[in-house]
């Protein structure tokens, strides 16, 4: 047996082990000891993964079918089904689980699959950063064989061009894809695959916050009388519940009737639609534990809810034998739920149709956060309607919004200063020890 030390909390540990002709072979492999303890306590830490790694090759002596599964021989690609069907399904949405497959198919395995998890190094994982980055853009819309109904023209032109392709994929996305294999990474250290995540000798990839959207006060009321005309109950009541109540889409479509609580008049914000290509539109809970919530509601959505509700109950009684409703308050013609992009595809068509050209349905709720901060109401309070964790996430993302706060803040000191240029020019009364002064000599 060895241990040798080959560098700052780094050693390499192996043994001779029997091939079963009377020769011998070296096993070794690479053990990074816990960084800050002494050299006797790393040694004996070395000792314990020495005589684990003669275990586990004994094991797979006596069980061929068991190599496969030793950290020394695990891929990238092998690991990568198993973090994905014994942590990832189980813990995660489906959402996340949807995003997680096409980062690994689309640029983590083609390039590392293969690699024994082992073996990856700093190195290898910089130079696999670069070539996300550099790599061009690809469509993620099914092919037009794979649709059941033809594409829209209007929709077809719509597809990423050649030369949008041929663009580098955004710093978010890079940021996506490193995120990814550092969460799979960490699990491979948490399971004793691997000692220490080599992600954590490379740089996340920086990327600048895109700057959120949002209707000034002016533009908002322009919104709200445009829709005023527009018959469709229950889509202006989508996008009222997120200008008037800072709902995310998923939300919206979510909602029944029964969430509302027509007497202290809230409504009870506990589920979101959600979608993905393998399951279809579906329940779940929303983003956050602190997406669960419960917000008053304005009186004049109120009456628009109501509306919505008489206007659901003209629906049922014009075609009842075509009436599949079960209160959702976003519905179709005969009550059945709406997709869940539909609300979002059916508000760009409006705003580029009155003047809100590029205006998309999620800054409807940039704009709720953003004008509730700007008037003056508490963060806390704001943070809690919008289903954050916290007021600081708010105040990070809206913090444009507390610009009018600062020139309130500017104006108080301005007070100051002139009261303070006031003081300097009026006379002093004290002068010549309080008698008038004298008059000018002839």
């Amino acid at each position: 047996m060895a241990i040798e030390k080959r560098g700052p909390d780094t050693y390499r540990i192996g043994f001779q082990m029997p091939n079963g002709d009377g020769t011998y072979k070296w096993v070794r492999e690479t053990f990074h000891a816990t960084p800050g303890l002494s050299e006797a306590y790393q040694r004996m830490e070395a000792e314990v993964a020495l005589e684990r790694l003669k275990l586990q090759m004994q094991q797979a002596r006596d069980n061929p079918e068991a190599a496969e599964a030793l950290p020394h021989v695990i891929t990238v690609r092998t690991f990568a089904e198993r973090w994905m069907e014994k942590h990832v399904r189980p813990n995660c949405s489906p959402v996340t689980y949807k995003d997680y497959r096409y980062f690994l198919d689309s640029r983590i395995l083609p390039y590392m699959g293969d690699m024994p998890v082992k073996k990856l190094t700093a190195t290898y994982l910089v130079d696999w950063l670069e070539y996300v980055r550099n790599d061009g853009r690809r469509s993620t819309r099914m092919e037009a064989s794979q649709l059941a109904h033809p594409r829209h023209p209007a929709a077809a032109a719509r597809l990423a061009s050649d030369a949008r392709c041929a663009r580098p994929l955004g710093a978010r996305t890079v940021q996506h894809y490193y995120d990814t294999l550092k969460n799979m990474l960490d699990m491979a250290v948490q399971w004793e695959i691997i000692y220490r995540n080599p992600m954590d000798r490379v740089t996340r990839p920086r990327a600048r916050k895109a700057r959120v959207k949002f209707l000034d006060e002016e533009q908002a009321v322009e919104l709200l009388r445009l829709l005023k005309d527009e018959p469709n109950m229950c889509l202006r009541s989508a996008v009222l519940l997120a200008l008037l109540c800072g709902l995310r889409l998923g939300e919206v479509g979510a909602l029944r009737l029964s969430d509302v609580d027509w007497k202290h008049g809230t409504i009870d914000i506990s589920r979101a639609l959600k979608y993905t290509p393998q399951t279809g539109s579906f329940e779940g809970s929303p983003k956050s534990e602190a997406g669960e919530r419960i917000i008053a509601l304005p009186v004049g959505m109120m009456a628009v809810l109501d509306q919505t509700r008489a206007y659901q109950e003209d629906c049922k009684r014009a075609a009842p034998h075509l009436w599949v409703g079960e209160g959702w308050i976003i519905h179709a013609w005969n009550g059945v739920q709406l997709h869940h992009d539909t609300p979002s595809r059916w508000f760009r068509r409006f705003a580029d149709a009155h003047g809100f050209e590029g205006v998309r349905f999620h800054d409807l709720r940039h704009t709720h956060a953003s004008t509730l901060l700007a008037n003056g109401i508490d963060a806390v309070a704001v943070a809690s309607r919008m289903g954050h964790e916290d007021a600081s996430t708010t105040l990070r993302v809206y913090a444009h919004a507390l610009r009018r706060r600062d020139d309130d803040a500017a104006r108080v000191w301005q007070s100051f200063l002139d009261a303070a240029s006031a003081q300097q020019e009026a006379p002093n009364p004290v002068e010549n020890n309080g008698l008038a002064p004298l008059p000018d000599a002839e």
